[in-house]
């Protein structure tokens, strides 16, 4: 009867180590599952901030690539110009105006600037953050000069002592928009500093673009209300 009872003991006990593993394994399976889930949901997380980032990322300057000497070459319109103090009369950027239209501005294949009726020869000089500059030469241009001061050219130079290609930004519905200008900076003789620059664009001025009115006495310096931007030369 004993042995009966404790076989029939055993038999229950086994089958209850059985149904334990068993337990034990579907809540093993269980803990995986999660496990593999929570790792999915990490990563796909990883990923979303990932290209998140990627999406906000904007042009830097350490990611930017100078402009080459060949890719300015072409005609150009003028599209400002900013002024401060006095201006020689033969550098007015009002007698540019006047004059584009027999003498329009261009840049050749060789880099040869035309401006104000006269050829300056432009030379790359490297990057200022994300800006390409190019100096005249004989202007007295220095780079570092031109990096650390407001020096760009020697006392006795007077005309056009650079092209800055300004790299700009804006934003538009939250992404960053690059944006590029071409100024000619302008220095006189007897100063070091540049007194102002003529703005430029790539291409031809259609005729319904010749209704500047440059004679207003409050033109003489760069509206800052329509050539505003988020860099300054």
């Amino acid at each position: 009867m004993k042995k009966g009872l404790l076989g029939l003991s055993a038999l229950i006990f086994a089958a209850a180590l059985v149904g334990c593993g068993a337990d034990k394994e579907k809540a093993s399976d269980k803990e995986t599952d999660s496990s593999k889930a929570e790792t999915t949901v990490a990563e796909d997380t990883t990923a979303e901030k990932e290209t998140e980032e990627t999406k906000n990322e904007g042009s830097t300057a350490e990611d930017a690539d100078p402009v080459a000497l060949k890719d300015l070459a072409g005609p150009y319109h003028l599209n400002g110009y900013m002024t401060m103090g006095d201006v020689p009369e033969e550098l007015d950027p009002k007698k540019l105006q006047e004059t584009y239209k027999d003498d329009p501005v261009s840049i050749s294949e060789d880099g040869i600037l035309h401006i104000y009726g006269k050829d300056y020869q432009l030379a790359a000089e490297g990057m200022d953050d994300e800006n390409t500059v190019f100096s005249i030469e004989g202007s007295g241009f220095d780079m570092d000069s031109y990096r650390k001061s407001s020096k760009v050219a020697d006392e006795d130079y007077a005309g056009p002592c650079a092209l800055i290609v300004q790299v700009s930004h804006m934003t538009v519905n939250d992404v960053d928009v690059p944006y590029t200008q071409y100024n000619v900076i302008m220095t006189q003789k007897g100063d070091e500093s540049y007194f102002g620059y003529v703005g430029i664009d790539q291409g031809e001025k259609s005729e319904s673009d010749w209704d500047w009115d440059w004679d207003d006495d409050d033109d003489d310096d760069w509206d800052s209300e329509d050539f505003e931007d988020d860099d300054a030369v």
